[in-house]
């Protein structure tokens, strides 16, 4: 019997739900929707220390998912898989925020917070999945909300890893004026710098990084987002037939956040393929791109619109397939 599933991540800065149909063959299957709703959590979250999330954006959560149940029930979804990401897995009301979508998202619904390392497993699993690699070396990587993952692969299993740079908390902490002062600028690459450092333990050198053999693919809103600027892609467009292996050059990015960074919120909103939920956050995730790419020294990037969601599918069949 051919099933369809849907894949739900609540993170930090949106709620995104991919529904497929299960093909006649093991372990595949066909988008049927893919819709995802700013959700912001992130601008409701207490940084100071109480790690909690406000009401404000507990009410948005559960409105968004109260949608997505609409596209269930019309698409006769058999298995929901939920998961939660980004600054959720840290709140202190993380079970209060998990219950208000529960009981309110309108199906029966179970979310299960994940770990960093997980997600960029998970994360990795649909993106190999999408691209049709079956070995490295490669560097996924995965820019959220609220921190970004990692997996790299070379020889051996893949190395996953979580680091707390996500669009979101970066603009938060960091980018205070609008347009943002040219010293934020540089304590903000000061910061990514430093927790690229501190992701020694992957040994990203060791798998290419340095020389061309290796392959860097980005995914998440920021990466979907300077795809979409920088090939004057149009909203209906954005899916993964369109977008997943598309090559961004470093100068491209850089060039376009050189003119991003001048420019108020409003003015950014001018520019083509920006859209008002992504405009105030990416500054700091195209920032993160760009660092990325110096400490990798790489002069370019795959982009990968499919990620979390298709993995969390692949990880369903997986086990199907295995009882």
């Amino acid at each position: 019997m051919r099933k369809n599933i849907a894949s739900i991540d609540i993170g930090t800065h949106t709620a995104r739900i991919l529904i497929v149909r299960q093909t006649g063959r093991p372990g595949l299957f066909r988008p049927l929707f893919r819709k995802r709703t700013y959700i912001r959590l992130g601008e409701d979250f207490d940084y100071s220390g109480g790690k909690g999330i406000h009401a404000n954006g507990i009410a948005r959560a559960v409105i968004a998912l109260q949608g997505f149940s609409r596209h269930i029930e019309d698409l006769n979804v058999h298995t929901v898989l939920a998961v939660a990401t980004g600054i959720v897995r840290e709140a202190s009301n993380r079970d209060q925020l998990l219950g208000a979508i529960c009981e309110n998202a309108g199906f029966n619904l179970k979310v299960r917070a994940i770990g960093g390392d997980e997600e960029a497993i998970l994360t990795g699993k649909g993106v190999l999945h999408a691209l049709g690699i079956q070995k490295g070396p490669f560097i996924i990587f995965d820019l959220g909300g609220g921190s970004t993952e990692f997996l790299v692969g070379g020889k051996g299993e893949p190395k996953a890893a979580s680091t707390p740079i996500g669009a979101v908390t970066l603009t938060q902490k960091y980018l205070k004026f609008d347009p943002p002062d040219p010293k934020e600028i540089i304590f903000l690459s000061n910061h990514i710098d430093d927790c690229l450092k501190g992701l020694g333990a992957l040994n990203f050198r060791s798998v290419g990084s340095c020389t061309k053999s290796c392959l860097l693919i980005g995914s998440g809103g920021t990466v979907t987002t300077l795809a979409v600027m920088l090939n004057g892609i149009l909203p209906q467009e954005i899916v993964p037939d369109r977008i997943n292996g598309l090559v961004l050059k470093r100068s491209a990015i850089e060039a376009l956040f050189d003119k991003m960074k001048t420019a108020g919120l409003k003015e950014r909103l001018k520019l083509s393929g920006l859209d008002r939920g992504r405009a105030g956050v990416v500054l700091a995730g195209t920032l993160v791109v760009l660092r990325l790419l110096y400490f990798l020294k790489l002069s370019h990037m795959t982009v990968s619109l499919s990620d979390l969601l298709e993995g969390t599918i692949v990880r369903y069949f997986e086990g199907e397939e295995n009882e």
